[in-house]
């Protein structure tokens, strides 16, 4: 049930989302031409254009990325407002805006999947979505409102959220089989020996940063997968959950450069905005993950 409803900026945001007027169609359940007619009479009530469209495709103008950016905004301010009225019926309803970090479902005693299969089996009308990103941006998101919870090695924690202690996570440094370091012996695999090869490390993580040498450029990625593939080139030593680079371990393309000062381990916490008034789907859901804890 929608109280509050914008039909132009809900069609506006799903031509964005679906990269042009084809796809969406099928996500609104009308024409293209009725969806041109919406967008035309947004771009009329706004006065300046959103988008171009013809046959160079489908593009945002400059002042139409600021107008999505604060459309999505409203529309999820709006059914978050929608739920919470719903809700005093008993119904378990509206959106749930869960955050993780990328590679984590095979994690061991990371809770989200069994969370989610408790929270799933009561009768709802939830609407998920499941965002990956860093834990800066999950942060960030939780503070403005963008995600209700987030699970997360949140390294710097910020007075307006909770945090719950939840899993860890052990990581080692790695090197691929074309490495010089592969068939090197584990006494010469030293914190100094490191310094000679160049070592890539997500933006987020200073796990590495000590490893990385001043004489050679450092990397950056966004994901694990990126890293191992950096790894797998066989150029470049980096970090990884030993969880995630079992299966390159197991067919001998990863080897783990074991030493004490090349071990770390992170803490995962679940996060939510400590001031709001929680709905009962993010209650419910908080409550699931700390109960598959036994927390």
């Amino acid at each position: 049930m929608k109280l509050l409803r914008n039909t132009l900026l809900e069609t506006f945001v799903a031509v964005v989302e679906c990269g042009g007027f084809s796809d969406a169609q099928h996500r609104l359940g009308i024409t293209q031409s009725a969806i041109s007619c919406r967008i035309r009479d947004l771009e009329i009530t706004l006065g300046y254009r959103v988008c171009e469209r013809g046959r160079g495709g489908f593009c945002l103008t400059e002042r139409g990325k600021i107008a999505y950016e604060k459309a999505r905004d409203v529309l999820r301010r709006v059914r978050d407002f929608d739920s919470e009225l719903t809700e005093l019926r008993d119904n378990i309803s509206g959106d749930l805006r869960i955050g993780i970090v990328d590679t984590i479902s095979s994690l061991p005693g990371f809770p989200l999947v069994p969370a989610m299969q408790k929270f799933l089996s009561r009768k709802n009308e939830v609407q998920l979505e499941v965002v990956v990103a860093s834990p800066t941006d999950l942060t960030q998101g939780l503070i403005t409102g963008l995600l209700h919870v987030a699970i997360a090695p949140f390294k710097n924690q910020v007075a307006e959220l909770s945090y719950a202690e939840i899993c860890t996570e052990v990581h080692n440094l790695y090197c691929g089989r074309d490495h010089p370091l592969f068939s090197a012996p584990p006494e010469e695999i030293t914190p100094d020996i490191l310094q000679k090869y160049p070592v890539c490390r997500r933006a987020y993580d200073p796990g590495t940063a000590a490893l990385v040498s001043a004489s050679e450029p450092s990397p950056v990625v966004a994901n694990m997968e990126a890293m191992a593939m950096l790894i797998e080139s066989g150029h470049y030593l980096g970090a990884l959950p030993d969880h995630f680079a079992q299966a390159w371990v197991q067919r001998g393309a990863f080897k783990e450069l074991t030493h004490e000062e090349l071990r770390w381990t992170s803490t995962f916490y679940i996060a939510a905005r400590e001031s709001q008034v929680q709905r009962r789907a993010v209650e419910l859901f908080l409550q699931d993950t700390m109960g598959v804890l036994n927390l």
